[in-house]
């Protein structure tokens, strides 16, 4: 037996790894982050946390492919670190990670750490994929959308399906924010083209970068010359450019991590406040703002607090001019992003979802300032958290009325001279509070 380099793990330890995360991505949503497989990772030793994340993200792209081979291959009950074990070898196989006999072998390896039965089963059914015609490995609305049934029928249903089963699976786009002045953006090209760094730029502020790096390793990190932002977040910035920023008092509401809060203090408003009910993430938007600062034209002050149930916080304006509800959703837009969305959701989750999002609309439209502006944003593409909910909180609240927003954003994917670009689905909507006569 050929002894493995020190420091060096084996093929099919790095799938158990990477199959112990993809469990932990695909658990049932609890919270409005996407889960990651944080935990799971960092019991991997650090040699070793690249490659596993890579079979992850492989994994879970193959998730619906796994689901759908299996329903073919057998009826009986498979259990989720199985599941999980299949997914993350059928995304090695689909991209040639290893050769194919490697992949199966190391699998069945694997299999006798979840369950020595499950050996004989592993290496059948990854033998009878690796027999299918070229192309039946996609034959199904699972294996192609990666989703479950319930979310399929309510893409179809709103005449959505077509563009999410073309974006779905593809890599995301890496996009930036830009902070600086012209002069230093001017500078900033010229350091990213040293680096062999292609960009796309859109405006003065938006700027799509290939390949894809390590924020860190990108020059003007340190300076705070630019943050990671989708193109689809940055369009808040066209719902405030008009606005008189200096005798306004802001909110964003549901702000951690903090991208739309950032974008928010581009502007010298009067006073710009980040609720969010997490403390841990309102600590990360801190850390953030500190390296952004020099190119902040307000520093934004922070509150943890729960909308829906928290008394109002000490301190904290009771009342504003601006208000931004970046809402908890399904998430639906970022699934390129994201892959275990789908699967983490359920259709009673997302009901919860649109009452939540309801409650906070209502909760925060008592604190918005006759004649201001709240402006409701979603990273989802499912009517019921967008357009339906707003036509619904219109009809409660007599004293609003609609303002030009980009409404529903369908996820896009483009290539400008090798860069890809694109955005991600997202809804916007504005809101007016009429004053009262």
């Amino acid at each position: 037996m050929t002894k493995m380099p020190e420091h060096q793990s084996p093929l099919w330890q790095l799938m158990l790894w990477a199959a112990d995360g993809l469990r932990s991505r695909l658990s049932v949503h609890t919270d409005h982050d996407h889960g990651q497989g944080a935990v799971s990772i960092h019991k991997v030793p650090e040699h070793a946390r690249a490659a596993v994340l890579d079979l992850q993200a492989h994994g879970i792209r193959a998730f619906g492919l796994t689901q759908s081979h299996l329903n073919r291959f057998s009826r009986g009950h498979t259990s989720e670190a199985l599941r999980s074990l299949l997914a993350v070898s059928l995304g090695a196989l689909r991209r040639s990670y290893r050769p194919d006999y490697v992949v199966v072998d190391q699998t069945v390896e694997a299999c006798q750490r979840v369950s020595h039965r499950s050996k004989g089963f592993a290496n059948a059914f990854l033998r009878s994929v690796i027999g299918l015609q070229p192309g039946l490995d996609q034959e199904t609305e699972e294996a192609r959308c990666n989703a479950p049934l319930w979310w399929r029928k309510r893409l179809t249903r709103a005449g959505l399906i077509d563009i999410y089963r073309k974006t779905c699976l593809l890599p995301p786009v890496f996009c930036l924010r830009f902070l600086g002045s012209e002069v230093q953006k001017i500078n900033w090209q010229g350091r990213l083209e040293e680096l062999g760094l292609r960009t796309h730029w859109q405006g003065s502020k938006t700027v799509w970068l290939s390949p894809a790096l390590t924020v860190q390793k990108i020059p003007g990190y340190s300076e705070g010359l630019f943050r990671v932002q989708d193109a689809s977040a940055q369009r808040l910035a066209e719902l405030i450019d008009a606005e008189r920023p200096d005798d306004l008092d802001v909110l964003d509401a549901c702000a951690a991590p903090g991208g739309k809060t950032f974008l928010l203090a581009e502007h010298p408003f009067r006073s710009l406040w980040a609720m969010d009910r997490s403390e841990q993430r309102l600590d990360r938007l801190v850390g953030e703002a500190q390296r952004l600062s020099p190119m902040l034209k307000v520093q934004p002050l922070v509150a943890t607090h729960s909308i829906a149930q928290d008394a109002w916080p000490r301190g904290c304006s009771e009342q504003f001019d601006l208000i931004v509800l970046d809402a908890p959703c399904s998430g639906s837009g970022v699934v390129r992003r994201h892959p275990e969305i789908p699967w983490r959701q359920t259709p009673r989750s997302l009901a919860d979802l649109v009452q939540t999002q309801a409650n906070l609309l209502a909760g925060l439209w008592d604190r918005l300032r006759p004649g201001g502006k709240l402006v409701y944003i979603t990273c989802s593409i499912f009517p019921e958290e967008g357009e339906e909910q707003i036509k619904k909180f219109m009809l409660v609240q007599k004293n609003c009325h609609r303002l030009s927003a980009p409404g529903l954003i369908l996820p896009s994917h483009r290539e400008h001279e090798g860069v890809p670009t694109g955005e991600d689905g997202f809804f916007y909507a504005r809101l007016a509070k009429t004053p009262p006569k």
